[in-house]
């Protein structure tokens, strides 16, 4: 009985990528060590039981959510496609049936005897929470095949099925945000028209129509970079992705935008605080991108970018001098300002004045709904933005949190 199990792991074919699971690699050691003494065989049994109790699912379902999650050439086909050829669709049911037998197992009657006790199906599962799951009550785990493929179709595969929110590092590559910062629109006082444009372009990019690179500028915590991430509450329900990318990892961005182009999602390519010294030349693999020299990558990516320089590209009146020893400085100056130019839209964040600065620490605390005279909360919020760097929605919100619970 315990050849029969190893054996259909070993059969897996489509979904072979699943042996490299904590769980299951656990329960192969487990179930090859029958001819091992008492003790080592025990101990690998209760690794198994360790591994899977870290998910908080019962193995059943834990198998089920790898199978969602699993980036394979089926996944991959149906979630490009839509539809699966025959040949592939048989492997995959194959490996479908072969892996319901694994979950269908109760392996406490297995397990050493002194250890029957342990109920491994019994862990108060409750199954997959948040997730359309075709395989949840199904008897027949290859009869759900074609609701298999709608569902990769609809919810991607691998990295992306699992993260809305990644970041993207030249050295480690693509990694996914357990816990991203999802502020909502609605929390930003004030800049309407900058949320109206952003929210415009964004949806028009979702519907696969024409849209364009925004670069969101003006003085610091002024809620730029609030305003992007609060995209994805926004659309929770739609196929965005964010993609966090560090400026020292510009020069990869063609990697990234190559990896990017196998999926039918929608990709906001988010670059905080973007700007360059005069002598850095990391801002031509983003003029690249922007150009969209990627083929048709860039249908499906869009670069938003912050910075508090309108022309990205550090500059110095020298730089304008005609004295220079290059011929042709004005073609230089040209392509220094040329990358702010490759935003289709340029949204400007100006420093609120003194009223505006009010009206935000009013709205902030109504939200908040604090209890606090309107003439107190005004003296005290100017007290506080003068020992500050001046007015901003970072400075009034830094007041609120200094207040509440006060």
């Amino acid at each position: 009985m315990y050849t029969q199990y190893r054996l259909y792991l070993a059969s897996l074919a489509i979904y072979r990528n699943l042996l490299k699971d904590p769980v299951l690699t656990a329960m192969d050691a487990w179930l090859q060590s029958q001819d091992c003494d008492y003790v080592e065989s025990t101990s690998r049994y209760h690794h198994f039981c360790y591994a899977l109790l870290q998910t908080g699912k019962c193995l059943s379902c834990h198998l089920q959510r790898l199978i969602l999650e699993d980036d394979n050439v089926f996944s991959r086909t149906a979630e490009t496609h839509g539809t699966v050829e025959n040949g592939l669709r048989n492997l995959a049911a194959r490996d479908l049936e072969l892996l319901q037998k694994v979950a269908c197992a109760d392996f406490t009657e297995l397990a050493p005897p002194a250890e029957h006790h342990l109920k491994l199906k019994q862990l108060g599962c409750h199954g997959l929470t948040g997730v359309d799951n075709p395989l949840q009550e199904a008897v027949d785990w290859p009869g759900e095949i074609d609701r298999l493929i709608a569902h990769y179709q609809a919810n991607s595969r691998g990295i992306m099925t699992r993260f809305r929110a990644l970041r993207w590092d030249a050295h480690s590559g693509l990694q996914g945000i357990s816990h991203p910062h999802q502020p909502r629109l609605q929390d930003l006082v004030g800049y309407d028209y900058q949320k109206s444009e952003l929210c415009r372009n964004t949806e028009k990019f979702l519907k696969g129509l024409p849209a364009n690179h925004v670069l969101l500028y003006g003085s610091s915590g002024t809620g730029k970079s609030t305003m992007i991430k609060a995209l994805l509450h926004q659309y929770h329900d739609k196929p965005l992705r964010l993609v966090e990318v560090q400026r020292d990892s510009l020069k990869s961005l063609h990697l990234l935008a190559e990896m990017l182009c196998n999926y039918r999602l929608r990709f906001i390519l988010f670059i905080d605080d973007l700007s360059f010294e005069d002598y850095e030349t990391e801002y031509k693999g983003l003029k690249a991108i922007l150009e969209g020299s990627f083929n048709s990558q860039s249908s499906n990516i869009l670069v938003y970018a912050t910075s508090n320089r309108r022309h990205l590209i550090k500059e110095h009146f020298q730089d304008r001098s005609y004295l220079d020893e290059e011929i042709h400085v004005y073609d230089t100056q040209q392509e220094k300002i040329s990358l702010a130019d490759r935003f289709g839209i340029t949204l400007t964040f100006s420093t609120p004045n003194r009223e505006e600065y009010l009206a935000i620490v009013k709205g902030l605390a109504q939200r908040q709904e604090l209890e606090i005279e309107p003439e107190v909360l005004r003296r005290q919020a100017l007290e506080w933005e003068r020992i500050k760097h001046g007015p901003s929605g970072r400075t009034a919100q830094q007041f609120i949190n200094y207040i509440s619970g006060s």
